[in-house]
């Protein structure tokens, strides 16, 4: 990934004296930590952030895309010379004249270099322009307060995106003493390692089962491959299933899944696979199963006959009491709570589960029951 270099802001930046946000910017029960976004007036995304010319990738905070919560979930700390926000935006009610940046609620800063050309997905998407904004910081480690702002044709400033580093800015937040944070915790925290735990037509699917300690939000694939229809194979059609454990594994995998998301890959350059579960799972037993859905599909590919493929990020199995496989062992990452003594737990003996499966009677026969049937006989 190319880096964002620092670069000087000259005296041709544009001010605006007179500043109507038309929006607000709100933070969850006023924490300025987390990233607040302006989904009213904006169709946006916020996809990469740079400190000092590094991006949250190279920081290890996961793939490319979504910032705005692995920015949440890393608090920047330190003394800083610059941040870059990268993403595209467009205005749902007005056309975008220039895009900049507040910091601590001052006047906005403007410049055409902010700018970049949207190509077909961001416009249809509701972008006008892709984005990528270079806030210089203060040298001290105070807290800084950087608002992302767009000038519309109509003469507002709409405020877009808003956050604050080394701390919280302002009034304090409210602090809840049970409140999580969290964090990405991988099987194994090699970014994946090598690849090759294929699914394909001759094994259409891959699972880990493993129990937590803690809650989590989130599954992520540090790296993956997928057949590519340019030369290795038809796109790749798979989904991600998440399974609350249930008595064994034959039983969990009958049940609909708690939580699944489907994919069509048709490149093998490692894409980003990131799941937001959409909410908090408990702290408990788990299978996340990976599965090709289009197998038996074939293509001509330079004359040969191609079928699709997924290959997973595979790994020696760093301990068999947390992790068990069907197919060779792969790692995934999950978006967990954090917790003393690691999100990962041995449970050898499934004791996380209810004591029957659905299908089975309440109890199983006893001693009396058999001689019972013995005598019946």
């Amino acid at each position: 990934m190319k880096k964002v270099f620092a670069a000087v802001l000259v005296a041709a930046l544009v001010l605006t004296a007179m500043v109507i946000p038309s929006f607000a910017l709100e933070h969850n029960n006023g924490d300025t930590t987390e990233v607040a976004i302006n989904t009213t007036d904006f169709a946006l995304s916020f996809d990469t952030f740079y400190l000092d010319g590094v991006s949250h990738m190279e920081m290890g905070w996961g793939d490319d895309g979504g910032a705005n919560a692995k920015l949440t979930a890393n608090k920047v700390t330190g003394s800083h010379e610059n941040l870059t926000v990268r993403g595209w935006m467009g205005l749902k009610n007005a056309d975008i004249v220039s895009v900049g940046y507040k910091l601590n609620g001052g006047e906005p800063v403007f410049d055409e270099g902010f700018k970049r050309e949207a190509e077909g997905p961001v416009i249809n998407a509701g972008g006008e322009m892709r984005m990528e904004v270079l806030v210089p910081l203060n040298a001290g480690t105070d807290p800084q307060l950087i608002t992302i702002v767009a000038k519309g044709d109509d003469d507002v400033v709409y405020e877009a995106i808003e956050f604050s580093i080394n701390g919280q800015y302002g009034e304090s937040a409210p602090v809840d003493p049970n409140a999580k944070t969290f964090n990405n915790v991988a099987i194994v925290d090699n970014g994946g390692g090598a690849i090759g735990t294929w699914i394909n037509a001759n094994k259409d699917t891959a699972y880990v089962e493993f129990t937590t300690a803690g809650a989590f939000k989130g599954i992520a694939l540090g790296i993956y491959w997928a057949s590519n229809p340019a030369g290795t194979g038809p796109k790749a059609d798979w989904t991600c299933e998440l399974y609350k454990f249930a008595y064994n594994v034959e039983n969990t995998l009958a049940q609909a899944p708690v939580k699944s998301t489907s994919v069509t890959s048709d490149a093998d350059n490692n894409p980003v696979f990131s799941f937001d579960l959409g909410e908090e799972m408990a702290a408990g037993t788990y299978i996340v199963k990976f599965t090709i859905t289009n197998p038996e599909y074939t293509e001509e590919i330079g004359g040969e006959t191609k079928s699709p493929y997924l290959v997973l990020p595979k790994i020696d199995n760093p301990d068999e009491t947390k992790f068990k496989y069907f197919n060779d062992p792969f790692n995934i990452v999950l978006v967990a709570e954090n917790v003393e003594g690691g999100l990962f737990a041995a449970n050898p003996e499934d004791t996380d589960v209810p004591s029957q499966p659905d299908t089975q009677p309440e109890t199983q026969p006893q001693t009396g029951d058999a001689a019972v049937a013995m005598i019946a006989v």
